[in-house]
């Protein structure tokens, strides 16, 4: 059996750390799911199908998402610092990567995406190249959109959500007329997440010196316009049921499934022990979950005969 000669074992031991630091840096837990649902929407209401531009626009729509966290944490390392849960968390502020080494990987991956971008047409590539820059804006010390009341909530909403929508509707672009439409349901519920996160982080943001929507408004308001955002979408979820551009009998499916992601979530919310919008985040990832396997049994059913 071959040993392996110590300078490569040495090489390799002090390579892990950075690129571990590289990979917590994507924090791509925190988005694959949604990024995977509002890429299957999007492809499926613009009439496509699982083939090889549905793979790449959904590559892509991570990337670009994954360009926004990476960079926000670039330039958010000095602040998080400030916070030790946040310093843990971001391997810049952890010490695991340099933040020239950060920067060095939001390049490569901006080369990236944009490339797989250009192989699905003009307008994708024009609007994953939109996704980026707001992405870069919303984060950059110079515009810094995140901190800037109302501009947080539009480009975190687009880059984050509706032009991931867009960019996979617009790869087929042979929909029903105006369902491109529904991206407005996504940014809704874009929306939401951002006053999320804004009133979670708001100690920390404070100490930094930002002054978001959430913190412009107050806790109160705040909530009622996650709960107004949350009413948003379900009503233009809604719309299109009725226009029959999302299939009726597709209900079926979260009626069924439902009740076995959410049963102990909606007991603990009958008996009291909870409260919906303070426990709202252990909601999250059910829902994302509920909304991929309807997406699923939507494409499969196209594919096996429409039901409707």
């Amino acid at each position: 059996m071959a040993v392996m000669p110590t300078s490569i074992r040495i090489t390799l031991r002090w390579l892990r750390r950075p690129v571990r630091g590289l990979l917590a840096l994507t924090r791509y837990r925190e988005y694959v799911l949604f990024v995977a649902l509002t890429t299957m929407m999007g492809a499926k209401l613009g009439g496509g199908d699982f083939d090889l531009r549905l793979l790449i626009v959904f590559i892509a729509n991570i990337l670009v998402v994954g360009f926004a966290f990476m960079y926000n944490d670039v330039e958010d390392a000095p602040d998080d610092a400030l916070d030790a849960r946040k310093a843990a968390r971001n391997p810049i502020s952890a010490g695991m990567i340099s933040p020239r080494m950060g920067i060095a990987a939001c390049a490569v991956v901006a080369v990236a995406l944009l490339g797989l971008y250009a192989l699905l047409g003009l307008l994708p590539f024009l609007l994953g190249a939109f996704c980026l820059l707001l992405a870069f804006l919303y984060s950059w010390r110079v515009a810094r959109l995140k901190a800037v009341p109302v501009a947080d909530l539009i480009s975190h909403s687009l880059s984050l959500a509706g032009l991931q929508f867009l960019c996979a509707y617009f790869t087929y672009d042979q929909g029903k007329p105006y369902s491109w439409l529904f991206f407005l349901m996504v940014v809704f519920v874009s929306v939401y997440g951002e006053l999320n996160n804004e009133m979670r982080d708001a100690v920390v943001d404070k100490k930094a010196g930002i002054r978001h929507t959430a913190d412009l408004i107050g806790a109160k308001w705040t909530k009622v316009l996650m709960i107004l955002s949350i009413v948003g979408a379900a009503a233009v979820t809604v719309a299109f049921i009725i226009m029959q551009v999302i299939p009726l009998w597709l209900l079926i499916v979260p009626v069924v499934v439902g009740p076995m992601l959410f049963a102990d979530r909606l007991w603990d919310l009958i008996s009291g022990r909870v409260r919906m919008i303070e426990d709202r985040e252990s909601m999250h990832q059910p829902v994302l979950l509920l909304g991929a396997i309807t997406l699923l049994v939507w494409f499969v059913a196209d594919k096996l005969g429409p039901l409707g």
